[in-house]
């Protein structure tokens, strides 16, 4: 395969270049420089990290991670039977029956219980995120202050 040859027609190096790249962003994360991209994804690994350890189900993680709250519970619940023929029917048209009477006393609690499920996701999430920044943050202060330090140690006392 031939090497890839700049403008002027020498061959660049792609491999030594991507090295420098990886050996300067391996020194700005060191230093506790990270974009707000990078902050994002330290904190959804974490939240990932953190579901896997409680043993969480995979499907329901991801759909608590996601954009949409299709994870939270929701008042209206489908009314179904797995008991065939005349039995199923009629236990089905029972609980169609009952059902408003029920909804009468379970509607506003599972209401309440959902806000509250949504707040507590948010307050999770946030805070994550927060702690990744702030980790990122306290990185960057501690590089500083070794620098500081290297600095004044290479400077006679006055």
């Amino acid at each position: 395969m031939p090497e890839p040859t700049g403008p002027e027609g020498p061959p660049v190096d792609v491999v030594r270049i991507m090295k420098e790249i990886r050996e300067s962003i391996q020194k700005k994360r060191e230093q506790g420089l990270y974009t707000d991209e990078e902050v994002e994804s330290l904190a959804g690994m974490r939240l990932r990290a953190y579901g896997e350890e409680a043993r969480i189900d995979g499907k329901l993680l991801e759909r608590l991670l996601g954009p949409t709250h299709d994870w939270n519970i929701s008042v209206d619940y489908l009314i179904r039977t797995t008991r065939p023929g005349l039995a199923g029917r009629a236990l089905i048209f029972t609980k169609k029956l009952v059902r408003p009477f029920v909804r009468l006393y379970t509607d506003h609690l599972l209401n309440r219980q959902a806000q509250i499920n949504l707040y507590f996701a948010h307050l999770l999430h946030n805070n994550v995120r927060e702690t990744a920044r702030l980790q990122v943050e306290l990185q960057a202060l501690r590089h500083r202050c070794d620098a500081l330090e290297r600095e004044r140690g290479a400077r006679p006392a006055r």
